[in-house]
């Protein structure tokens, strides 16, 4: 009897470590392929510093600085150099898991996000991905009389497809920006008259659209 109350005690306590991660356990075990800038222990002094109340800045990989700017128990921010960034969210499924989405977004100098998904024990998900809107839903709609004006905007952010994506710290929502940074002054301003940033939320099953 006392064997089976030890393995019952060990399968739940498992059960836990595989159903209740945070997003401190998922960054310090993350392999260096996901973070190539960053070492285990520098991930590991960024999180003491943090916590701690201390600036959360160490040097990377190139000798640049990276810096820690917000975290919750399902949520960190990265700044890993000059020119990208890193979020982690944790998204609970309906099935009670744990997923990890990692928001990698450099500056070139326009800002342009790639979205993948793991388990917690870092394997990737290739069946779950954000939605990929296509251009058009970018734009909010618009009377006929303007019409003309809006499809011309349209077209000039076409061929660029540049998107930022950033996550809730605080919700399981994603936010999804279209770059025109690249566009033409004109066509700059055309197209920021039309353009909307999309939000979708994680529902444990799906991404659905705000």
């Amino acid at each position: 009897m006392k064997h089976i109350v030890v393995f019952l005690i060990f399968s739940f306590s498992h059960f836990l470590s595989l159903h209740c991660e945070n997003v401190f356990s998922v960054f310090t075990s993350a392999p260096d392929s996901i973070f190539p800038l960053l070492t285990e222990k520098s991930r590991r002094d960024m999180l003491d510093f943090y916590n701690n109340h201390m600036e959360a800045k160490v040097r990377n990989r190139f000798n640049d600085y990276a810096r820690l700017d917000t975290l919750t128990d399902s949520y960190l921010r990265l700044t890993l150099s000059k020119s990208s960034t890193a979020e982690l969210k944790l998204l609970r499924t309906a099935d009670s898991v744990d997923v990890v989405c990692l928001i990698q977004t450099a500056s070139g100098p326009v800002r342009d996000s790639r979205v993948t998904f793991y388990n917690t024990a870092w394997q990737r998900l290739y069946w779950l991905e954000l939605p990929q809107p296509a251009t058009r839903d970018f734009f909010a709609q618009s009377p006929d009389s303007v019409a003309r004006a809006m499809d011309f905007a349209q077209r000039s952010v076409d061929d660029l497809r540049l998107v930022e994506v950033t996550a809730s710290p605080s919700e399981p929502v994603f936010t999804l920006v279209l770059s025109v940074d690249e566009l033409s002054r004109d066509e700059k301003k055309l197209a920021r008259r039309f353009l909307r940033p999309l939000r979708y939320r994680w529902t444990g099953n799906e991404f659905a659209l705000e």
